[in-house]
């Protein structure tokens, strides 16, 4: 209800007022943002409450910009800097992530977000990166997708932030884990209507689990 976001807003509010104090006098070079948050359960776009989605758009989107924002200034002013995104595979990997169709539309912000700042800003000397990760074995996924564990295919968070570090400075779009990068490559070889029949599939499994 509007209590309930009203609620949120404040606690935002005190978020970013919490970091403008904590940064102030440091020079800060590199700037990862590395939030995300998405449904408690898969669910159809008309079953999301407005408080869940709100959360969503704050965090995935407000908070994402409004740290850049913050940041990049500094940066600008002393010619050098790196800023990551953390985009999805929700968003850019598949052509569509039904039943986490929020999330996934704010994970597409981050990264056109991203490239876009890339072209602005790489002439000031500060990089701009986007980076799209598959499935990495942490809470948020063994709660959406019933992964607990690392695989072949999804790197434990340790894995997964070595490559990420190893691939900050290089382009303005990757995919550093090299499984996720393979997986990518094999989604773009299949028709589109057969990835989201997939998708659509595996939303409704984890619907009905639910």
């Amino acid at each position: 209800g509007a209590g309930s976001s009203d609620k949120l807003e404040k606690c935002a509010e005190r978020g970013y007022e919490a970091i403008e104090e904590g940064i102030k006098g440091l020079e800060v070079g590199i700037l990862i943002n590395n939030v995300g948050i998405t449904y408690p359960r898969a669910m159809f776009f008309h079953e999301v409450d407005q408080l869940t989605w709100t959360k969503i758009l704050r965090v995935n989107l407000e908070a994402t910009t409004w740290v850049t924002r913050s940041l990049i200034g500094p940066m600008l002013h002393r010619r050098r800097g790196a800023i990551i995104n953390i985009s999805s595979g929700a968003a850019v990997v598949v052509p569509s992530h039904p039943l986490y169709a929020i999330y996934a539309a704010t994970k597409a912000y981050v990264d056109k977000l991203s490239r876009s700042l890339h072209v602005e800003y790489k002439q000031f000397g500060i990089h701009v990166q986007c980076q799209v990760p598959l499935y990495v074995a942490t809470r948020m996924v063994s709660e959406v997708a019933d992964i607990d564990k690392p695989s072949f295919f999804v790197p434990s968070p340790e894995v997964y932030a070595k490559a990420a570090v190893e691939q900050i400075g290089i382009g303005s779009q990757c995919s550093p884990f090299w499984a996720h990068s393979l997986q990518w490559f094999l989604a773009g070889l299949l028709p589109e209507n057969l990835l989201d029949t997939w998708r659509l599939s595996v939303g409704l499994r984890r619907r009905g689990l639910s």
